[in-house]
């Protein structure tokens, strides 16, 4: 097992990258956790570990930067869970995070189990649990998970007794029941930006409870076996507080809002469904069932402002408060062109309604169907605020009769939201130069000294040549010096000048850079020139950890064998060979009985009382810590040196 420090200091780093042992390995790294202090992060740095069933039991983070595989243990379950699992993070544990692992559970139980605790963040993790759920919540508060894909279990993730959770820009696909399910007394839950698609029976189940939840700005698409099944979005419990609000709801099989029997009571305030786009169900887009005398019979649900595709499948007993439709299209300048979604009756933008996509034409070659044919010119664009913009200025026009034709998501044509727009030969844009940049480094976590490689590829896709093509803040000075030799132009001080860029074009510059100085650089390639608007790459970020490296060497620096009486000279070394200055060290060398202390050097970083040298190391250098005692009796005497809390005996022998 390796295990190290990132500094001396308060919260400590433990890196974990032993080779994969299977039960042994799970114990070190378990001793690992149990030793760690709060606060503290466990760093896995290794590939794969099987066998994995790890008890959380104070705050920790814990963290893999390598997409770690992680495989549950199919025999043992963590200390403090009830069944099979990676982790289990426990009540002693609040303020634990977990982020960056790809988490296996091939039988039933979970992948990660969070277990009468609070203020947990589960983030950026893929977690599979075949047989079992996903992230189990039970009895917690302030549960943040985010930007996880939850895939292939039972149920992504499933909330009972629980308080506070939120759940964020994840992607819930492919399970095997529901995306997100709700069991008994869940309270105050957000479910805001996640991508919930092709799970089999439900995209969220709120089967037990539903007290204030928020659904809002997700995508709930396709979670069905068959068309006969399915459900965007399925409530069986009594509601106290519910908003549904800006979804993109399509294509839910059967059903794409159920409120089933277990709802009681709804009266006009008890749910609150507005803004959604609901389209593409076989049966309902959004339905009510209550059971009278011992049959099962639909009855009055209530909506606010909804846009339905152009067909609502909806029970003549609902009322509807208000109808978004597609509306005209319009141009804003030559190549530019927008479609507004509007209320039905006023004719105002549907500024609240959720984001989705439609697909704008140009000069589409079959207007009576809405699939793309291999020689269209079209383009996807995000309705936002109730509006979508799309750019066709550096795009081929024909000599007259050019035109726009938009489609917003439909499951028939015939019925679909649509229009087309007929372009004036005098609005065709003046082509010109469209540039765009990628940038990418080989490793975005270094150490201070460590060399990276720096790709930026430049393309223009225009149908002009550039000019004058310069790309600038390629990376900070500050923190690399940098080297390149371009295919074309000239690199210097992170500015690569091109010259020209031809229309359809594509050049990629390797620049390799050496880490100067340690800290988090973030860097976003701006690209200039003639003929075309100014350009930025992606931003690319590199976290610059100090290197610190420490080696320790004591001894006893004069003969170890002493006359009584005579002196005796004992040292520690500590030389930091690293590129940064080091955090507190500190050096204490205690004298056994029968030796006495008579002089240190360094004392104004010793304490008399403690008997300690405290200090920092200077990147490159070394110090020598002395320590001259006199030999008061004979015998074999045992010295310790203690660096750092690492403990190394030498015996001095008197005489």
């Amino acid at each position: 097992m390796n295990v190290a420090f990132s500094e001396p200091v308060s919260a400590a780093t433990w890196t974990i990258n032993e080779a994969d042992m299977g039960m042994q390995t799970n114990t070190n790294i378990q001793n690992i956790i149990n030793n760690a202090n709060p606060g503290d992060t466990i760093l896995f740095t290794g590939p794969q570990y099987t066998h994995i069933h790890l008890s959380i039991n104070k705050p920790l983070n814990i963290v893999s930067r390598v997409g770690t595989q992680l495989y549950a243990c199919p025999m043992e379950a963590p200390q403090g869970s009830d069944n099979l699992a990676a982790f289990s993070i426990n009540n002693a544990a609040a303020g634990t995070n977990i982020s960056g692992f790809k988490i296996n559970n091939n039988n039933q139980g979970y992948g990660i189990n969070i277990n009468g605790t609070s203020n947990v963040n589960i983030l950026n993790n893929t977690i599979i649990c075949s047989d079992g759920t996903g992230i189990n919540v039970f009895g917690s508060g302030n549960i943040t998970v985010k930007n996880n894909t939850l895939t292939q279990s039972i149920s992504g993730i499933k909330i009972s007794n629980s308080s506070l959770s939120r759940i964020l820009s994840n992607l819930i696909t492919a399970n095997a029941e529901n995306g997100i399910l709700f069991g008994e007394n869940v309270s105050n839950t957000v479910i805001t930006y996640n991508n919930i698609t092709r799970n089999l029976n439900s995209g969220i189940n709120l089967l037990e409870s539903c007290n204030n939840v928020t659904i809002k700005n997700n995508a709930i698409s396709l979670n069905n076996k068959t068309a006969d099944t399915g459900y965007g979005i399925y409530i069986n419990s009594t509601i106290s507080g519910l908003n549904i609000t800006g979804n993109f709801i399509y294509e839910n099989g059967y059903l794409g809002i159920c409120d089933d029997i277990g709802v009681n009571e709804l009266t006009e305030t008890t749910q609150n469904i507005e803004n959604n786009y609901i389209t593409g169900h076989t049966f309902r887009d959004v339905v009510r069932y209550v059971e009278v005398d011992g049959n099962i019979v639909r009855k009055e649900v209530w909506l606010k402002e909804n846009c339905f595709g152009g067909l609502k499948r909806l029970c003549p007993s609902a009322h509807i408060l208000g109808d978004v439709i597609m509306g005209n299209i319009s141009q804003s300048s030559p190549g530019i062109f927008s479609v507004s979604f509007v209320d039905k009756d006023t004719g105002l933008t549907a500024n609240g309604l959720g984001s989705f996509y439609v697909t704008f034409f140009l000069n589409k070659n079959n207007i009576s169907k809405g699939s793309a044919d291999i020689s269209d010119i079209w383009k996807e664009i995000l309705v936002v605020n109730g509006t979508a913009t799309a750019n066709f200025t550096n795009c081929t026009y024909k000599a007259t009769n050019n035109s726009i034709f938009v489609i917003a998501p439909y499951s028939s044509f015939n019925t679909a939201l649509k229009n087309s727009f007929a372009v004036n030969d005098s609005d065709i844009p003046t082509l010109k130069a469209n540039i765009s940049a990628t940038s990418s480094v080989s490793r975005s976590i270094i150490k201070n000294g460590d060399t990276i490689t720096y790709k930026i590829t430049v393309k223009n896709s225009g149908k002009k040549n550039a000019t004058n093509v310069k790309v600038s803040n390629i990376l900070s000075p500050t923190y690399y010096s940098s080297y390149a030799k371009p295919t074309r132009g000239s690199y210097y001080n992170s500015v690569w000048n091109i010259g020209n860029l031809n229309a359809g074009e594509t050049l990629t510059l390797y620049v390799t850079a050496k880490a100067k100085l340690s800290g988090i650089t973030k860097s976003q390639a701006k690209i200039t020139g003639n003929n075309t608007d100014p350009a930025y790459s992606n931003a690319v970020q590199t976290t610059i950890n100090k290197y610190i490296n420490l080696a320790y060497s004591n001894a006893v620096l004069t003969s170890s064998k002493v006359k009584t009486g005579k002196y005796v000279y004992l040292g520690t070394t500590v030389k930091n060979s690293g590129k940064d200055k080091s955090g507190t060290v500190k050096v204490k060398i205690t004298l056994p009985k029968g030796m006495k202390l008579i002089s240190v050097n360094y004392p104004a970083v010793y304490n008399k009382v403690t008997k300690t040298w405290t200090f920092t190391v200077p990147a490159g250098k070394y110090y020598t810590f002395k320590v001259k005692a006199q030999v008061t009796s004979k015998g074999t005497k045992k010295v310790t040196f203690n660096n750092n809390g690492k403990i190394q005996y030498k015996y001095v022998t008197g005489y």
